[in-house]
């Protein structure tokens, strides 16, 4: 054991660790000295952490110490300590208490999706959010999208209560508050943004009239608005005619609460023309100088004001009714488990006592990351406790988002800074290469200044990999983004696959690393990379990319329900227990994972399909006789059933996606366990009665927000490239790590909720500590007011961002530099330590590469000459591992090498794609194909495939027409296209080789046989884009379906439009 490890046994310890100063092995080495020596017991331990697996590996580590120190009576005394997270700790007080308090003695802890239902049904009950509700848009809730989906106003509004529900809760406030308690909370929040809005003018009514009086004016000068717009008038841009028509839709009563209206009225860049060249920009000068007054008008303050009246007093009345159904039915959720332990402590002096009489030592792990309610608890036992070990690292607090404040921290330490030897500062780094850890320690002096304590390098091995390896994206080459009007590829899309072949060659090129566990040197494999970005969107381009190159990538990723194993089994579930249920059969008897899509298979469904009769197939009766035993059984049951019958686990193994689908599988039958234990209340909750396989599938519906990430398949998969967000990758290390988004640098958003303290000690920001709300503002001026309230924070919160991300390094950091970065960003604070590396020259600290396009794809003739080292992408950096099977419409082009020119023709009717909004896009874009084979293949039975559709289009004769007509215009103009047709076929399997040797399989569209040709047709439901991104998949197609004589065009059936491609 290592003295410097070693910390002495003392009442208050506050210890700085950086990233990879061994803080672990600090707080084990010291725990087992502190046994050994007698100061503590190894049963009257209490070790705080925030994670299980962090909890159990501290409890383990601390084992294995006293173990090495032969104290076996001690190793086994261990397991009667309590080492736990914070949550599992105030559970157990909650049950040691139960009695006495009046609580449950076994409460049941509610789930997230349970929390959120039950938080959801107290807001429906909620009368002061009315306000907000009858005026959405007024209070900005005008509804936008979140990721991919599309959210009303009203569920903007419930996310944001949910959001203040979370502070304040994070704050120990807000439940079984007193009248006056409310007040102080909402006379803090409204303090703030009175202060900040500054001086408003008392007469709202004369700002406004000045205002409606220019706009009149020149509604006056000019009647016809039409006029006005054309462009030798004031419309002369787009922006400058969105200003003339929200002149002529402005009216009086508009003005008096439409703040967004104020500001496109005044004047922006884009408007200068009507200033400098119009004879009558005095009229356009008068509405620019009267909306300007915005900044003092008092009626965005007096919104901003009821708006967290509204908010404030709403959430404390969520909370109490939410409180109350808990209390009633024996339930606590996270929080209540730390609340309701403070609560029973801080009342009951003679129970603390009794709680903290059973141990000798507070140990609490990864500070930076506690709440203010969590530090509560803790520091009533902080108090009592003979010795106190806080460990914490201010520089690695990223998680404000999920409540944690490292102003609770800072604060402790600054109010230590009296106490002789109280805080301690870990000084040594055992995870990088000195090369690597050089660079960084300049990193961290360049975002903290003197408060950095650089750190000195402890590895005792060596690296063949430089420490830093920047590939530079330069703007002559690259665009930022794809670029439909340049020949540039796109920096963050082709140059994903720029990238991916980088840590390609990096695997495939002899590459040594050492062994973290080991300590020798061994071949790299993909699980020793980590690619790094600051969101998931970013994450998952870039893994397509890397399986594009061939490569294997661990991500979590969402599709979970969309999954072909658990779509299929849930359609098996669905038949058995409602025979009536047509579409199910149909779609799981059809379903790729069986090899059920091709044409004969449909075609003969259908010729046997009847509303009296049900599907025929093999299939079809060894699985229904299922039915008597199986649908009277729990759901877990059922689908085990199911799985052992068609011996579904050995027909997923044998699929190029079998480990997702068997890790998919795995997951359902987790969920149906979980179903099968909900209380009843909590469904009736959510609106659902009753437990079978339908209401199953529609809590799985109704749960996907939190459901839909895919389980990794295998999450020790060593070749495997590792994928995480900079957040998820903290506590994590890689030999080599790709930092993505150094360009980007994340700025204040609002509206902003965020915990606040008064100026003070710890006792005055636990104390006296509110939530502060500052809305959205219209008026730029304004907003900017607000901004600077944010901004300090927002800037340190980046600065630990790239400080964790970077720290992740063991051996190498690659750094993907975009030449146009963002102010704040990554590479603004770190690009004069690369140019300075630069200057030197290459060396074991640094490398740097320009990255060029290939030259014959993206330009014509020669490329710059450049000093530097270049990376050119071509086919030859790819590795030699290839996967066996690929599906071409999962991949993207790695080559570049293959370009389409398109030839546009129209037929018409459009298919009016709109009218089935209702259908989700994957269920739209199936039904569709399916119409399009059985037109082709059996018209005959054409009314049988559209009355399948869910749409139940079949009741109306209108779109039945429509469809029809326009499925002949479509045929009419194949047939312009290749001359009269001698066959069509429809949803054709393929499976070939390539010429790498690679499997290609998927299922064609539709291939059309003509006299002048042959036609492969991919049909798109989507809106028509550009042609380029489908050109790989198609051709890889067409040359195993047809040879490459053949043509390829895609159908954008919504337009009615037909792209013919040909190659360049």
């Amino acid at each position: 054991m290592s003295n410097s490890a070693i910390l002495p046994a003392q009442k208050h310890t506050l210890v700085k660790a950086g990233a990879g100063a061994g803080k672990t092995y600090t707080i084990q080495s010291t725990l087992a000295d502190w046994v050994k020596h007698g100061h503590v017991k190894a049963d009257r331990i209490l070790a705080v952490t925030f994670t299980t697996d962090a909890a159990n590996q501290m409890r383990e580590r601390i084992r294995l110490s006293l173990l090495k120190e032969g104290l076996m009576k001690e190793a086994r005394l261990l397991q009667k300590s309590t080492i736990s997270t914070i949550h599992a700790f105030g559970l157990e007080i909650l049950r040691t208490f139960a009695f006495e308090a009046g609580n449950s003695p076994a409460p049941r802890q509610l789930t997230e999706p349970e929390q959120n239902i039950l938080l959801r049904e107290a807001l429906d009950q909620v009368s002061a959010i009315h306000p907000l509700l009858d005026d959405l848009q007024r209070f900005d809730y005008c509804g936008g999208f979140k990721g991919d989906e599309y959210q009303e106003g009203v569920d903007q509004l419930t996310d944001t209560i949910l959001s203040l529900i979370g502070k304040f809760r994070s704050l120990g406030k807000g439940v079984g508050s007193t009248s006056e308690e409310v007040r102080a909370l909402l006379d803090q929040a409204q303090a703030v943004v009175t202060d900040t809005y500054g001086q408003a003018q008392k007469n709202a009514a004369s700002i406004t009239d000045e205002l409606w009086r220019a706009i009149e004016a020149v509604k006056s000068e000019y009647p016809d608005r039409q006029e006005l717009g054309r462009k030798d008038q004031w419309g002369n841009n787009e922006k400058a005619r969105d200003f003339v028509a929200d002149i002529y839709c402005a009216t009086r009563e508009r003005l008096c609460s439409d703040w967004k209206l104020w500001s496109k009225l005044q004047f922006n860049d884009k408007l200068k023309k009507i200033h400098e060249k119009h004879p009558r920009s005095d009229l356009a000068a008068s509405i620019w100088n009267a909306a300007e007054k915005l900044n003092v008008h008092p009626g965005p303050l007096c919104d901003g004001l009821l708006h967290i009246e509204c908010l404030i007093t709403g959430v404390i009345e969520v909370l109490d009714k939410y409180q109350s159904t808990k209390k009633q039915a024996g339930l606590v959720d996270y929080s209540d488990m730390v609340h309701l332990a403070n609560d029973i402590l801080s009342n009951n002096p003679e129970w603390l006592e009794e709680i903290a009489g059973r141990y000798d030592c507070l140990i609490i792990d990864e500070f930076q990351d506690t709440n203010p309610l969590q530090y509560s608890l803790l520091r009533q036992l902080q108090a009592r406790s003979k010795y106190t070990l806080i460990v914490g690292d201010l520089k690695q607090s990223i998680m404000g988002f999920q409540g944690s404040d490292s102003r609770l921290f800072a604060t402790l330490l600054q109010d230590s800074e009296s106490l002789p030897d109280a805080v301690k500062e870990l000084d040594g780094n055992w995870r990088s290469t000195p090369e690597v850890m050089g660079f960084l320690n300049d990193v961290g002096e360049k975002l903290y200044g003197d408060r950095y304590q650089s750190l000195v390098p402890k590895a005792a091995y060596q690296s063949d990999l430089p420490a830093v390896h920047a590939l530079r994206f330069n703007k002559d080459y690259w665009n930022k983004d794809a670029n439909a009007r340049s020949d540039k590829p796109g920096f963050t899309k082709e140059g994903n696959v720029a990238l991916a072949n980088h840590i390609a060659g990096l695997l495939s090129g002899g590459t040594q690393v050492t062994d973290k566990y080991t300590g020798r040197k061994r071949p790299i494999r993909g699980s020793d990379v980590a690619v790094l970005a600051r969101g998931h969107k970013r994450l998952m381009r870039f893994a397509d990319a890397l399986r594009a190159a061939g490569m294997e990538v661990q991500i979590q990723q969402p599709g979970f329900l969309g999954c072909d194993s658990v779509q299929w089994i849930l359609n098996v579930l669905q038949g058995l227990n409602d025979s009536r249920d047509k579409y199910a059969w149909l779609d799981l008897l059809t379903s790729p994972l069986i090899r059920g899509c091709d044409t004969g298979r449909l075609e003969t469904l259908l010729n046997g399909y009847s509303e009296q009769s049900r599907f025929e197939s093999e299939l079809t009766e060894r699985l229904t006789h299922l039915r008597k035993e199986m649908t009277t059984q729990p759901i877990k049951s059922q689908l085990l059933t199911i799985i052992e019958e068609v011996r579904l686990f050995e027909i997923v193994r044998i699929h190029p996606k079998g480990q997702q689908y068997r890790a998919n599988l795995l997951k359902l039958l987790g969920l149906a366990e979980a179903f099968e234990a909900l209380q009843s209340e909590t469904l009736n909750a959510m609106g659902i009665a009753g437990k079978n396989s339908s209401t199953f599938q529609v809590w799985l519906k109704q749960n996907q927000g939190v459901n839909d990430e895919q389980p990794e398949p295998d999450p020790q998969a060593e070749n495997a490239v590792v994928l995480k967000t900079w957040h998820a990758s903290k506590g994590l290390e890689w030999p080599v790590v790709m930092v993505l988004d150094a360009e980007k640098c994340a700025e204040p958003r609002f509206p902003s909720i965020t915990m606040a303290y008064p100026a003070g000690g710890i006792e005055s920001m636990l104390q006296q500590s509110f939530v502060q709300i500052l809305p959205r503002f219209d008026d730029k001026a304004t907003q900017e007011r607000f901004a600077v309230l944010l901004v300090d924070d927002e800037i340190e919160t980046n600065k630990n961002l790239y400080y964790v991300a970077l720290t992740r390094a063991r051996e190498q950091i690659i750094l993907p530099c975009w030449e146009g970065y963002s102010d704040g960003a990554m590479l603004d604070y770190i690009e004069p330590l690369l140019h300075a590396q630069s200057e030197k020259g290459e060396s074991v600290f640094y490398k740097e590469n320009q990255i060029l396009p290939s030259a014959a794809h993206f330009f014509e003739g020669g490329a710059k000459e450049d000093e530097r080292i270049t990376l050119s992408i071509t086919t030859k950096d790819l590795p030699e591992k290839r996967q066996h099977t690929i599906s071409p419409s999962l991949a993207s082009d790695p080559s570049g090498q293959q370009k389409a020119v398109a030839e546009t023709t129209k037929y018409d009717p459009a298919l009016n794609l709109d009218a089935f909004d209702h259908l989700s896009a994957d269920g739209l874009g199936t039904w569709v194909h399916r119409v399009y084979q059985v037109y082709f293949m059996q018209p005959r039975l054409l009314s049988k495939a559209l009355s399948l559709n869910r749409g139940c289009i079949e009741s109306d004769g209108y779109m039945q027409r429509a469809v029809i007509e326009h499925l002949e215009g479509f045929k009419a103009h194949m047939e312009q296209l290749v001359g009269a047709v001698s066959k069509w076929d429809c949803e054709l399997q393929i499976a070939g080789l390539n010429s790498e040797g690679q499997v290609i399989s998927g299922v064609v569209d539709l291939v059309v046989r003509g006299e002048q040709g042959t036609l492969l047709v991919d049909h798109k439901s989507s809106k028509e884009k550009a042609p380029d991104s489908y050109w790989h998949q198609l051709v890889k197609y067409r040359d195993v379906a047809i040879g490459s004589g053949g043509g390829t065009a895609l159908n954008w059936l919504r337009h009615g439009v037909c792209h013919r491609l040909r190659e360049n």
